[in-house]
């Protein structure tokens, strides 16, 4: 594998996390990007400069099967606790008839389960969120209820990044807004999310007593659209995206080919990048280039607040032992223009001119076809799917126990495996009742023993997620999926079967070929949604528009957006 060279000012910040005092507890900072593609940082093959990744990478660990949720709240959820999305109350991103405020689709986090805030509290750090929460917006389900004692949160699934604060559609404006502490805020007027969360975080870890170990989440909203970005990082993308689709899409592969995350021999899917782009006419395209040029902007920006956390650790004396981890919490998004189910008029207060594309009062995503670009190599699938390119994410880990620094390991690992593994690291009872209700055990498994060198053996051996009736089930080389279009046909979905060693990018069928191994995988899976709390959603899909006068959340028809259900 080929080592990039890095400046030594970016590599000295995390330099000290290969060396750390016995016996210290460590801190621990989880960096999250939201709807970010597999290869748009450069440990990951991307051409957006992201020299503190990178630089992170180079100390670290890459995982490059790292698997998590199609979605958001889910895979947020499962990093929390643990457990599976299910088992943590947020089963879904939106209810199903029958699946309306069930036992795990509370739509918020329930105490069936404990969060890795609430168990570092107990232990005695200090615990500090700023970003986005996503994981319920009610009394009880807010991040200072669930453990942190610092929060600056997003409360809602997704919003433009300046003052503003406009929600992603009607429909989301009930849960768009911001807390400080537990009490709603206004942002200020020079806001821009990924800017203010590494502000308030850096400043929360500066005024903890250095005797005092921290837990702290950094939970972007960049790069989720809308796309947005401060001019100055807008301009320094300039021309770099109009060779098109294609052209970026293949630079990309050619480094990950280098990186060795896939092979020559690799099956690549059939995209038709260059045809799609040389459809569009000159204007068209420029168009285009221009928001993979915001998307990148909004990358390399947060990247720069990263590099600001890190010098804050460095210069707080917290650098030599910190365990630091960053994810994607599910792949590119492919949304194309407006969307959450809102009314065309909501729409038209926006200004997506070319000169507007990117500022304040604009908003658009880049499309399908950019997507692909910033999923490479699992192109074609994305968010919302169980193809690889909406679970298998980045993963990067840095320590001061890692046994092997700027590696990439190709052993799978599930996002619910962050929490045990954070718990064996510092030390924390897992199992000790916080609550009178005695939580669910973790499904997750505890990764430090293989990090650290003690053990050879990979700690999972396979993986399954649900959401939406998107299901897969990974088993050493072999993947199980199931992929549902527009409506909850669980039952009727055909399982797809396929060998991610000679195929990671899911292009040939199998199931019919190997019918045993289908219906052994299929029982695994099984298994675990009946642990897991999976329900298999039928009947009408509905939206959750917002909670009533005595707490209850109320369920609305997506299509004529009239009320359609209560429950408590």
């Amino acid at each position: 594998m080929k080592r990039k060279v890095v400046a030594v000012a970016l590599s000295s910040v995390v330099s000290g996390l290969a060396h750390s005092a016995p016996g210290e507890r460590p801190n621990v900072l989880i960096i999250v990007a939201d709807d970010m593609g597999y290869s748009d940082i450069t440990p990951f093959g991307g051409e957006i400069p992201t020299p503190n990744l990178q630089a992170l990478a180079e100390q670290g660990v890459r995982m490059s099967q790292f698997y998590t949720s199609p979605m958001s709240a889910p895979a947020r959820s499962m990093l929390m606790t643990g457990n599976t999305n299910q088992q943590a109350g947020m089963g879904a991103m939106w209810w199903y008839q029958n699946t309306i405020a069930r036992p795990g689709y509370e739509m918020r986090l329930t105490d069936r389960v404990v969060t890795l805030p609430e168990r570092f509290r107990d232990a005695g750090y200090a615990t500090m969120m700023a970003g986005k929460w996503h994981l319920g917006y009610t009394d009880g389900a807010r991040p200072t209820d669930r453990g942190f004692e610092r929060a600056f949160a997003f409360m809602g699934g997704g919003t433009s990044h300046f003052n503003d604060a406009k929600p992603l559609g009607t429909v989301e404006a009930f849960h768009t807004f911001y807390t400080l502490n537990g009490k709603r805020v206004s942002l200020p007027q020079d806001f821009y999310s990924s800017e203010a969360y590494a502000r308030q975080l850096t400043q929360w870890i500066d005024d903890t007593p250095q005797d005092k170990p921290i837990f702290a989440y950094l939970a972007f909203t960049a790069p989720h659209d809308p796309l947005q970005a401060p001019d100055d990082w807008i301009a320094r993308f300039d021309g770099q995206y109009d060779a098109g689709y294609q052209a970026i899409y293949q630079q990309r592969i050619k480094r990950l080919k280098a990186l060795g995350i896939i092979n020559d021999n690799t099956p690549l899917p059939s995209l038709a990048l260059d045809k799609a782009w040389q459809a569009m006419t000159p204007q068209q395209q420029k168009y285009a280039a221009k928001t993979m040029q915001v998307y990148a902007a909004m990358i390399a920006n947060m990247d720069a607040q990263i590099g600001k956390v890190m010098q804050t650790l460095k210069q707080t004396g917290r650098d030599k032992n910190t365990i630091v981890l960053f994810l994607t919490d599910n792949g590119a998004n492919p949304a194309q223009g407006f969307y959450y189910g809102s009314q065309p008029d909501y729409w038209r207060q926006f200004d997506n001119s070319y000169a507007n594309i990117g500022r304040k009062g604009s908003f658009v995503a880049y499309g399908p076809h950019w997507a692909n670009v910033s999923n490479a190599p699992y192109a074609n699938y994305h968010k919302t799917t169980s193809g690889q390119g909406g679970i298998n994410t980045d993963f990067i880990i840095a320590a001061p126990q890692l046994q092997q620094h700027g590696t990439i390991d190709r052993t799978p690992m599930a996002i619910y495996d962050i929490a045990p593994t954070l718990y064996e690291f510092a030390g924390i009872d897992a199992a000790k009742p916080l609550k009178k209700q005695a939580p669910l055990p973790m499904v997750g498994v505890s990764f430090k023993r293989y990090f650290s060198g003690e053990a050879q053996a990979a700690p999972r051996l396979n993986y399954a997620v649900e959401l939406h009736n998107q299901a897969a089930y990974v088993d050493g080389d072999w993947k199980l999926r199931r992929l549902v279009k527009n409506g909850p046909q669980a039952a009727s979905a055909p399982w797809g079967l396929f060998n991610l060693h000679d195929d990671p990018l899911e292009t040939r069928d199998l199931a019919a070929e190997h019918p045993e191994m289908v219906k052994r995988l299929s029982a695994a899976y099984q298994r675990y949604a009946r642990q897991g709390m999976v329900i298999e959603a039928t009947g009408k899909m509905v939206d959750y528009l917002g909670v009533d006068a005595d707490g209850h959340y109320i369920g609305i028809d997506p299509a004529t957006r009239q009320p359609l259900a209560e429950a408590p």
